[in-house]
């Protein structure tokens, strides 16, 4: 069955720039009310803002959103609650990466990585929890599904995030948790080589609106057309 996303609440990690910001401009577009955090990049998170509402938010917020500080997570859960009353969706977005070999890879760097990609997407979770009606997006990584050399420590914080959304469906049921798999992407991140962030945007907001088949806790992968192959209906859908 299909979600109509208008007048949803949804809220996004890093939305300022990237996929996040890609994605806060696709949910404007089906109508939905989208937060739009950032950490750094304030002026970018207000351009995005106002673009939302150029394409059809039915309301926007910016908040300051530091992911490695548990109180910027509970001030900003509490300030959308505040003003908006729920969550509908959560889209666990923001991330950092360190492109180094495990030996070259500092104990500070290490520790960026996990508490962002990992801890972060956990303690945002559980502090919207309470208030969440629908979904929780994560945003992955084919790098945790194969190894890829100098994306060891990257990579462990995707699969750590994987294996987090798999025990979250079971217990947030008949609430959802998804994984979504971009490829590499064209963000800072990745020095703006790879697939657009508009396909990574596509992907989620189709997901949320239930365009994907797949079961509780499963994953999608980034250029897969709507499809079904994971789900135990799919040879019936096909």
């Amino acid at each position: 069955m299909n979600h109509v996303l208008r007048d949803d609440v949804v809220l996004i990690t890093g939305a300022s720039i990237g996929i996040g910001r890609a994605t806060a401009l696709r949910f404007a577009r089906e109508g939905s009310k989208v937060i739009i955090t950032y950490n750094k990049d304030e002026e970018a998170a207000w351009e995005t803002a106002e673009q939302c509402q150029g394409e059809g938010a039915r309301g926007s917020m910016v908040l300051h959103l530091d992911v490695t500080d548990d109180v910027s997570i509970r001030k900003a859960v509490a300030d959308t609650v505040g003003e908006m009353g729920r969550i509908d969706i959560l889209v666990n977005n923001a991330g950092v990466i360190e492109r180094k070999r495990v030996e070259e890879q500092s104990f500070d760097d290490i520790e960026r990585q996990l508490r962002i990609n990992l801890e972060g997407a956990i303690k945002t979770t559980r502090s919207c929890l309470p208030h969440l009606r629908d979904m929780v997006i994560n945003v992955a990584s084919i790098t945790a599904l194969r190894g890829y050399p100098t994306l060891g420590v990257y990579a462990a914080s995707k699969g750590g995030l994987i294996a987090f959304t798999r025990t979250l469906a079971e217990e947030i049921d008949p609430r959802k948790a998804y994984n979504v798999f971009p490829r590499a992407t064209a963000t800072r991140m990745t020095n703006y080589h790879g697939d657009p962030p508009e396909l990574v945007a596509d992907t989620i907001v189709s997901l949320a609106r239930g365009d994907y088949l797949v079961p509780n806790g499963g994953d999608v992968r980034v250029g897969d057309p709507p499809a079904m192959r994971d789900h135990p209906m799919a040879a019936v859908a096909r």
